[in-house]
């Protein structure tokens, strides 16, 4: 409060209140009270109020839209008559650099400071309360914020997200109390695809997931953009949160199994990242891939490397499609092949996939044997997890009592690296150990769709989308088309499941129906569950051939 004398120099104000967020706004001490208090103040004084400027900022930042305004207010004017009211210390500033910087600016500026609850004088003992009216608001928000860091903290180690709800997630109340992530559709299931089909390898580059966002109009985009940009694509492949799990280890929280609902599982996002910290690949051409569907996926005999595509003119000004070998150094390079005749072999070489109908039916016995075994092992399987759980969880109680006694600060960097490849682990064998038991059903409904590809892949290449030709590729061959100019096609290398047909058919093999049964082609749960449509296993890539896929 000023005294009497310099009062009634100045017969103008204008207000200034702040508050920290939004919600404040609201609040006891929000942006209208504090406004009806400096009025009420302003009339008791008999000033006239000309402009109230407002902030929802922190008290910390110098830097505030509402403040700038009101320095250029008074810029305009003779500052000499006005006076800057504010509420109370704490809603000028709450940090004590800020504090003086901001008072600075506006005595500079001619006008003076004044608040119905705290005095802002000139003379010394003015300004030592002032100031240390200041220092006890800044002190006051480093508290709120180390409270709120610590119960930020505590919630995040009990499995809560506590920031921004990702996209895909929204908020809503917990059981228990605060705040509990739920998905949001359609979002959820649009980010669930792209993430599982980077994994799988039907989207071989963060291109390719790009451009299945952007095919998405449902899928958020930020204000003002037409297209999906590149760091928010790679922001949501490295987003351990969608796998559910949360870290922070500069605040001390450890890999934790979250709360929500994942929508994806923790291994995948894993292949994620080895795929992302991976050798970079070439985004497929979005104007030229769905003429050639073989793009990416044939490679030149010669060099390894694979082919590309265009289009040639003849003199007649008629277009022609071509595959050829782009490679320098390369005998064939520029030697062109005709698609038609290069495409139309390969769906010869498709056809002949089809198994007959008694290998097929003796294939799916065999897949059904494996299925039941699988399914009466799982019991042994997850108790070999829980054990090695149980050792995790006593190896690092025990680690966790060496770092807490050690006086070395490398020893403790060890132990606190050992502890997080435990965790790591165990969150590893959490996810395998729910999954270790089979979904409830029978063989004929979990494999209807695997069969009815494995029964004759080229039925879906005739009638299926460009998509979906290239999940045949991906599914029916492990690795890349070797083509000749000359010789055309070479043999092609199958994947598992049509490389145990091929040997069905070729053997004369019998179902033996015996207890003691040893099925000569031992398939893992994964490669029974990978042979599942429409998520294909990942591709084999034998490197730069495998670019374009």
């Amino acid at each position: 409060m000023f005294d009497k004398q310099q009062k009634k120099r100045r017969t103008k104000c204008v207000i200034y209140c702040r508050v920290s967020s939004i919600k404040q706004t609201m609040d006891g001490a929000g942006l209208s009270s504090q406004e009806r208090s400096c009025r009420d103040y302003a009339q008791q004084c008999g000033m006239q109020v000309e402009d109230v400027f407002t902030d929802v900022i922190s008290g910390a930042s110098s830097n505030r839209p509402g403040m700038n305004m009101l320095l250029d207010f008074l810029n305009r004017v003779d500052s000499r008559d006005y006076m800057v009211i504010v509420d109370d210390v704490s809603r000028f500033a709450r940090d004590l650099g800020t504090h003086t910087e901001l008072r600075t600016k506006i005595t500079t500026a001619g006008a003076a400071i004044d608040s119905p609850k705290t005095k802002f004088g000139v003379d010394a003992e003015s300004r030592f309360l002032e100031m240390l009216w200041a220092l006890l608001a800044s002190r006051d928000r480093e508290k709120n914020a180390e409270l709120s860091k610590t119960r930020t903290i505590a919630r995040l180690k009990n499995g809560y997200w506590t920031f921004r709800e990702p996209v895909g997630y929204q908020y809503t109340k917990a059981p228990g109390g605060g705040r509990l992530l739920i998905t949001k559709e359609p979002e959820a299931s649009i980010i669930r695809e792209a993430l599982e089909g980077f994994a799988s390898g039907r989207f071989q580059t963060q291109a390719e997931v790009k451009r299945f966002l952007d095919s998405k109009p449902e899928f958020p985009r930020h204000r003002g953009s037409k297209e999906i940009k590149f760091d928010r694509v790679t922001g949501l492949l490295t987003r351990l949160v969608y796998a559910g799990y949360l870290e922070k280890p500069e605040w001390g929280v450890p890999l934790t199994k979250a709360q929500h609902e994942p929508l994806i599982s923790y291994e995948t996002y894993l292949i994620n990242q080895d795929r992302l910290n991976g050798k970079k690949v070439a985004p497929a051409r979005k104007d030229i891939d769905r003429e050639f569907v073989l793009r990416g996926f044939l490679t030149c005999h010669e060099c390894g490397y694979s082919l590309t595509s265009c289009w040639s003119k003849s003199g007649t000004g008629k277009r022609y499609p071509y595959y050829l070998c782009h490679h320098k150094g390369c005998s064939q390079r520029g030697k062109s092949i005709a698609r038609d005749k290069l495409e139309t072999e390969f769906e010869h070489t498709l056809k002949r996939l089809t198994p007959t109908a008694e290998t097929f039916e003796l294939a799916g016995r065999m897949f059904r044997d494996a299925w039941d075994r699988r399914r009466s092992n799982s019991k042994e399987e997850a108790s070999r997890h829980r054990t090695r759980l149980r050792q995790i969880d006593s190896e690092v109680s025990s680690l966790i009592n060496r770092a807490a006694r050690t006086q070395h600060d490398d020893t403790a960097r060890a132990y606190e690296s050992r502890i997080a490849e435990l965790r790591a682990e165990a969150a590893t064998l959490e996810e395998e150990l729910a999954n270790i038991d089979l979904p409830k059903g029978n063989f004929d409904k979990m494999f209807e769709l695997s069969m009815e590809f494995l029964a004759s892949p080229w039925k879906i290449w005739e009638t299926g989308s460009y998509e979906l030709k290239r999940t045949v590729l991906r599914l029916a061959f492990a690795a890349p088309l070797v083509v000749s100019r000359e010789t055309g096609l070479r043999t092609a290398e199958t994947t598992l499941p049509f490389k145990a047909l091929r040997f069905l058919s070729t053997s004369g093999s019998q179902m033996v129906r015996s207890k003691r049964l040893e099925l000569s082609l031992r398939l893992r749960n994964s490669d029974l569950n990978a042979a599942r449509l429409p998520i294909p296993p990942r591709p084999h890539c034998p490197g730069i051939g495998c670019a374009a896929y």
